[in-house]
């Protein structure tokens, strides 16, 4: 099996690196990181000169070069060439306060074997159960795997996409209008987890057939179904 080799644009270091550890000592903590990982070192050399059109995880944002230019939006026609595919999504059944459930499906993309996973909660909101569901996610892929993110939430794409993150961190979890960030103790959690990860976010249309969302779908609203009356 070929081995993935890890190549840092910006960081601490830049260049190829031979393991997760070896990039992730270069990028993790460091503004602006600018890393990929690659099965062929050819391709890797190619994307550090910047002769090639990748998709690149910036801190776990995607910048798309080339053709793709769009950073928010479902891009219906772009490859996976990640590690793993996911597809989130939460549910509330009287949001806020009321039962919950998260759900996410992880696709191996090398084999097509799906993991299902789900949960819930008696007192939520629906905000809650799509971080949640994010954080699960990352949490069952190995650390330093690569993963096409998909959500119908733009609740949570906007925070990476938009950085608004970045926003909130630099002010101390505070909003632009200056309030404080809901939900920060689930927004901690997912920027650890995508900070161990290389992760392209991308959206998709909820309800519009797409299998794996609608089955997130159902797999939460069941969750939630648990916990109600």
């Amino acid at each position: 099996m070929a081995k993935k080799i890890y190549a840092v644009k910006r960081g601490r270091k830049t260049g190829l690196f031979n393991t997760w550890d070896e990039c992730k000592a270069q990028v993790a903590g460091f503004q602006g990181a600018v890393y990929k990982g690659f099965m062929d070192i050819d391709e890797a050399n190619a994307w550090l000169s910047g002769s090639t059109a990748a998709s690149v995880a910036v801190k776990g944002t995607p910048v798309r070069t080339g053709e793709q230019t769009s950073l928010f939006g479902e891009e219906k026609d772009a490859p996976i060439n990640e590690d793993y595919v996911i597809y989130t999504d939460g549910s509330c059944l009287r949001n806020p306060d009321g039962p919950g459930g998260w759900a996410a499906v992880i696709t191996k993309t090398a084999t097509g074997e799906k993991q299902e996973i789900s949960g819930g909660e008696a007192s939520t909101t629906n905000n809650r159960m799509e971080l949640t569901a994010g954080i699960m996610a990352l949490r069952a892929l190995p650390e330093g795997a690569s993963t096409a993110f998909f959500a119908d939430s733009q609740y949570l794409q906007n925070a990476f996409v938009k950085r608004w993150l970045v926003s909130w961190k630099r002010r101390g979890w505070i909003t632009s209008t200056g309030t404080p960030v809901k939900n920060q103790d689930l927004w901690m959690a997912l920027d650890a987890e995508v900070s161990c990860h290389e992760v392209h976010f991308h959206w998709v249309k909820g309800h519009a057939g797409n299998e794996d969302n609608e089955r997130c779908d159902r797999l939460a609203k069941a969750e939630a179904m648990k916990f109600a009356d």
